[in-house]
């Protein structure tokens, strides 16, 4: 069975987000509309990433800006869905004592990955005016035991800063549309930190597509730079609870960062998934790609004219 999400036929969100918004904490930013939260999702156990590397040249006729500026769109993507999924492990881990006694544990949580793509789970205080982290704590997530490296905390207290500036600049708008949304940092090393408005279902079993916003870090002064707006695509449909997943995304050319997160979700559920746009359809499914060494890989081809 075939799912369809489009302005006039269906559109596909991100259910996961609802388990994440009742557990973020000072980090994991949530605006929250009155509408009712959806059925709570479990979270799958995290995983050790592959090592990003340099792609192999497309021979699907389609142009090497479009593969870059895909490239860039799904590194986000994949970035906000490691975040959905470990905020939740972590808030459970802190509740299960692995960070010590459970009411005193420090209760910001903040997720990255190291540069070979060890997946890191952190807990921390921060001082009322976010100028400092103190109390800082973080363990493997592939394989549970405490991490001892060295942190980047002034990278840390920058992403999750950029974030609640975010969070407090959207939530008045989003509020008044009964949109409840999640905001995800993206800490990046080389480059200004980005903070993203990730949708949320208002009900089980329906996704939303689209109506997603990107921030980055401001150079000088607070207020964040705006990357992306899409806020007038936001559109939630059913979806069937089995079957594959076809999403129609509102932009012309790269899919919405949005779509990318749901797509990878299923994905990593099992359904086949198909994100279209006017130019070209993009198929996330089971195989290998040899230059990151991931289970699931895109294929893409130019849209029927």
């Amino acid at each position: 069975m075939t799912t369809t999400a489009n302005s006039p036929m269906t559109r596909s969100p991100l259910a996961i987000a609802a388990a994440v918004a009742a557990l973020t904490t000072t980090v994991a930013l949530s605006g929250c509309a009155s509408a009712p939260a959806p059925a709570e999702i479990a979270s799958k156990p995290v995983a050790l990433a592959p090592v990003d590397s340099a792609a192999a040249a497309p021979t699907d006729g389609l142009s090497a800006s479009f593969h870059r500026a895909f490239d860039i769109a799904d590194r986000r993507a994949r970035a906000i869905a490691y975040w959905l999924q470990c905020v939740p492990t972590i808030a459970r881990l802190r509740a299960d004592g692995s960070f010590g006694p459970a009411a005193r544990a420090p209760r910001g949580i903040y997720c990255q990955r190291t540069d070979d793509g060890v997946p890191i789970g952190v807990v921390y205080d921060v001082d009322s005016a976010f100028s400092a982290v103190r109390r800082v704590q973080a363990r493997r997530l592939d394989t549970r035991a405490a991490f001892s490296e060295p942190l980047d905390t002034a990278l840390l207290l920058r992403a999750v800063r950029l974030a609640r500036d975010v969070s407090a600049q959207v939530s008045p708008q989003w509020a008044l549309r009964k949109r409840p949304f999640t905001v995800v940092p993206i800490a990046n090393a080389n480059a200004a930190p980005e903070a993203w408005v990730i949708p949320r279902a208002t009900k089980a079993r329906s996704v939303v597509t689209g109506g997603d916003v990107g921030y980055a870090a401001p150079t000088t002064g607070r207020t964040p730079t705006l990357l992306e707006d899409r806020t007038a695509t936001w559109t939630q449909l059913n979806l069937a609870p089995t079957g594959s997943v076809r999403l129609y995304s509102s932009t012309r050319d790269v899919p919405a960062v949005s779509d990318l997160v749901t797509a990878r979700y299923y994905a990593e559920l099992g359904r086949p998934v198909t994100v279209s746009t006017p130019a070209v359809i993009s198929e996330l499914s089971s195989g290998f790609d040899a230059a990151t060494g991931s289970r699931i890989v895109w294929k893409h081809a130019p849209a029927p004219r």
